[in-house]
């Protein structure tokens, strides 16, 4: 799921530009049209069009046929509007006057144009929406067809680094599987990964169950483990680890840009673990065990420039 929030990322500010367009195309075109038909609309309206726009836009279309004709005839005395057929005002005895007709035909295009723009931002609006609740929905089902999927293994999507098409330890001992790489800690002892079968009758499903075991037998849970700067295991029972986040805080804009754009790459292209470290409270790093990687020296790898050994 958070990747698809991820490659979606765009939504974000995509949305808050519709809807800021949404709200002043509205009040736009509440505006000319109200102005066509010799109305004039209180603060409220435009009011309520910022913080409740469609609803406002609905109830102002319903309104809009109990506003004065476009063709009615004004007194410049009293300013009462009276049917185009009225010659005086009733009330002031004097010539009723005809809206200017360049002026309202004006108000007619305006209020036309900002409403064509109003309906495609709206069909932009559903049809961005309805592209994501679709790749959500197809997310969930294939995270579901993950978790149920009876082949299920940490190392399947691990991204343990080859060099030369083979896999390293930290003593420089070469592997063709990835899933084989020996761990070690500074006491001396080895770390195995081991994948046990199981199968649960209650609901005729078969999953997998992985550890680092010790040379000793004792038992890790592979996402506590970690190796550290040096390459040694570390084991954190405690969830004292965080991922690591880089201090944006202080970058200026080119260096922002740089920085994200770099993280897109990352994602669009190939996914580096060593990217994604994580600190402890002295600021010490870890990289995941199941995705640590040595290149032929034993060398922890931790930068693209560490895959070679030249």
């Amino acid at each position: 799921m958070d990747q698809i929030f991820d490659n979606f990322l765009f939504i974000y500010p995509a949305i808050m530009l519709l809807e800021a367009a949404g709200i002043v195309l509205s009040i736009l075109y509440m505006h000319y049209s109200s102005k066509h038909r010799n109305y004039t609309l209180s603060a409220a309206w435009y009011i309520c069009a910022v913080f409740f726009n469609l609803i406002t836009l609905i109830v102002f279309l319903v309104k809009k046929k109990d506003f004065p004709s476009a063709d009615n005839s004004f007194c410049n005395q009293c300013g009462k509007q009276f049917p185009s057929s009225f010659q005086v005002c009733p009330d002031c005895m004097i010539d009723l006057q005809k809206a200017h007709t360049e002026e309202k035909n004006s108000y007619r295009k305006k209020a036309k144009v900002f409403g064509v723009l109003l309906v495609i931002v709206y069909v932009i609006s559903v049809i961005i929406g309805v592209l994501f609740g679709v790749a959500v929905s197809i997310d969930a089902f294939e995270n579901l067809d993950y978790i149920l999927s009876d082949e299920l293994s940490y190392y399947d999507a691990s991204d343990r680094i080859a060099v030369d098409g083979l896999f390293y330890d930290q003593k420089g001992n070469s592997y063709q599987n990835e899933a084989d790489v020996l761990l070690y800690d500074e006491q001396g002892r080895v770390y195995k990964y081991t994948v046990k079968e199981y199968y649960d009758k209650d609901v005729d499903l078969t999953y997998n169950e992985e550890y680092y075991i010790r040379d000793d037998g004792e038992k890790y849970f592979p996402y506590d483990c970690y190796v550290n700067e040096d390459g040694w295991f570390y084991c954190d029972k405690g969830s004292l680890l965080e991922i690591y986040e880089e201090d944006t805080a202080s970058m200026s804009e080119e260096e922002l840009d740089a920085y994200y754009n770099d993280l897109l790459n990352d994602h669009n292209n190939e996914y580096r673990y060593f990217d994604y470290p994580y600190v402890d409270a002295e600021g010490n790093r870890y990289y995941c065990a199941y995705e640590a990687s040595w290149n032929a020296a034993g060398k922890l790898i931790t930068d693209e420039a560490d895959i070679t050994t030249k």
